[in-house]
């Protein structure tokens, strides 16, 4: 029998499929500091792993992103100071042995064994540039102090994020190889500053992001590219044509490119996304017609081949997750 991962694998290789596929997710943790030094309690770590799997049970999404939570950033950039951008200097490669991997990989496993092998999955993994900025905003309050140190020591900026793609490499290889992910979907951003030259970006930033990928990809060809427009982010997508993956999810609503655009744009690559996934989008306050009359619309548009639904970035909290079922109904229909 045919299953939705199977379906999942063939729209992923761009081939035919007789299914469309839907797939929403949100976070479970709403405090930040928690996403990150959750992976240090226990409970927390199980109360996440309950919640994915009794959303799984309740929702049957037809593909899934395992979020995060708990374990948002590198062990190695929580507990020292980077007052100065020459503190770049003491941040140390994480060991191998160190609990933030090994509770992550037995957390994972438990999500995905839930899954019975039914449908497909993927792990959501900040790059290193966005490692840093949430290490910046979220543990010093300062959203300003990523595009400071850019700018201040460019090279010393690189190196550091070579090294965090290190030990995310690390990460990624042993997740897709022992927890049974297909691979990971790879938040990336493009700096939100005017003062900052793309050029910077494009020297210090995309070889981290690119060596993160490579080793994705190497573990299994099977990892998404999330080029992440949240609260109105504006990135430039034709400057990720080059990187490796195998599905891309972009904003739509906020690049104003379509996914018949972005699959002609990444050529002909897999596409992911529709649904705008702010409060205001027809995905959270939608009647079900509504968002039938949408689903419809979006396929209608885009075509359905090499076609993943789903929407422009998480959605909020409190969003209604029986949305995501009229929006995989209406498309199978």
């Amino acid at each position: 029998m045919t299953t939705k991962k199977d379906v999942l694998l063939a729209t992923l290789a761009n081939q035919p499929t007789d299914q469309i596929l839907a797939g929403f997710w949100h976070h479970y943790l709403a405090d930040t500091k928690q996403q990150v030094f959750g992976y240090r309690n226990l409970d927390s770590i199980q109360k996440v792993v309950t919640l994915q799997q009794q959303f799984f049970d309740q929702y049957q999404p037809d593909y899934t992103k395992i979020m995060s939570d708990n374990f948002f950033l590198l062990p190695s950039l929580l507990d020292l100071p980077l007052q100065q951008v020459t503190d770049l200097n003491h941040i140390e490669p994480v060991a191998p042995t160190d609990r933030w991997f090994q509770r992550q990989i037995e957390a994972l496993k438990k999500i995905v064994a839930h899954y019975g092998n039914v449908i497909g999955s993927f792990y959501n993994i900040f790059s290193p540039w966005y490692q840093l900025r949430l290490r910046f905003e979220i543990i010093d309050g300062d959203d300003q102090k990523i595009y400071r140190f850019l700018k201040a020591e460019s090279e010393l900026f690189g190196r550091t994020l070579d090294r965090l793609a290190d030990d995310l490499s690390e990460l990624v290889t042993r997740l897709i190889d022992q927890t049974g992910i297909l691979g990971i979907y790879l938040c990336v951003q493009q700096p939100q500053d005017p003062t900052v030259d793309l050029a910077l970006w494009q020297q210090y930033v995309v070889p981290s992001e690119m060596k993160l990928l490579r080793a994705a990809q190497t573990a299994n060809d099977g990892n998404i590219l999330h080029i992440c427009g949240f609260a109105g982010a504006h990135n430039y997508l034709a400057d990720y044509r080059g990187y490796p993956f195998k599905a891309v999810n972009f904003a739509t609503y906020v690049a104003h490119v379509t996914l018949a655009e972005g699959k002609q744009l990444f050529g002909g690559r897999t596409v992911l996304g529709g649904f705008d996934n702010t409060e205001q989008g027809v995905f959270y306050r939608g009647t079900r017609a509504e968002i039938v009359a949408e689903t419809q619309r979006l396929l209608s548009k885009n075509g359905r081949q090499g076609i993943l639904l789903g929407a422009d970035c998480s959605v909020p909290f409190d969003q209604d997750d029986r949305h995501g079922q009229w929006v995989s109904q209406a498309a199978n229909s």
